[in-house]
């Protein structure tokens, strides 16, 4: 660890991060990483730093927390923060590749991923809600999700329910949902093609869609 600097992995000039990354892997791949061992606590607080492009590299090199064997990453799926929480629940594939965490325990961690389909903020409603297919493919949402769904299409917030709605298509391909049940509630989709905003244009695109 000679040429490593552990503090350049939370450095906020990104390339001194990849240099550090990189210097990381070389000393693994070396067989002699001992010292890195000794710092996994330190590894696993990358997950959780407020700089966002420390969260993203540390997300972006998940093989090295495999190598290193570091545990208690599944409490990103429940962390307070959204941000933190987003980071997490976009890479649940890597984590179950990796198996750093159980799949029993990213389903029974879901109901914190339902919170981020209504976030304060846009962005993360935005990619929660892009992401939402995907963990229907991986059985991770379940069957037995199908209300909580459903109550998001009547959602008092318009700039929440266009997102149910928005993927309500893809949904109905997965075999998530039937059509059936989606046209039961139409009216709700209706309700947001009247109003004037981008959400009318979303809207009166979703019911053509639909018909």
């Amino acid at each position: 660890m000679d040429k490593l600097k552990l503090k350049d992995l939370k450095s906020p000039k990104q390339e001194i991060r990849q240099k550090a990354w990189e210097e990381v892997i070389n000393i693994i791949k070396s067989g002699y990483y001992s010292n890195l061992l000794e710092n996994r606590g330190f590894f696993r607080s990358l997950l959780w730093f407020p700089l966002q492009g420390v969260r993203d590299d540390a997300w972006n090199h998940l093989e090295v927390y495999k190598m290193l064997t570091i545990e208690g990453i599944e409490r990103t799926l429940v962390a307070n923060s959204d941000k933190i929480k987003i980071s997490a629940w976009e890479h649940v594939e890597e984590l179950l590749k990796y198996e750093l965490v159980p799949k029993d325990i990213i389903i029974s961690s879901r109901y914190s991923f339902w919170r981020l389909l209504r976030s304060y903020y846009p962005t993360i409603r935005k990619k929660a809600w892009k992401l939402f297919p995907k963990l229907v493919e991986l059985g991770i949402i379940q069957p037995s999700d199908k209300d909580r769904y459903y109550e998001f299409l009547r959602h008092k917030k318009p700039s929440v329910r266009i997102y149910a709605w928005k993927y309500s298509l893809e949904l109905i391909k997965q075999g998530f949902i039937t059509k059936e049940n989606i046209l039961n509630q139409i009216k709700y989709l209706e309700e947001l093609s009247t109003k004037e905003s981008n959400i009318k244009k979303i809207a009166v695109k979703i019911l053509s869609e639909l018909k």
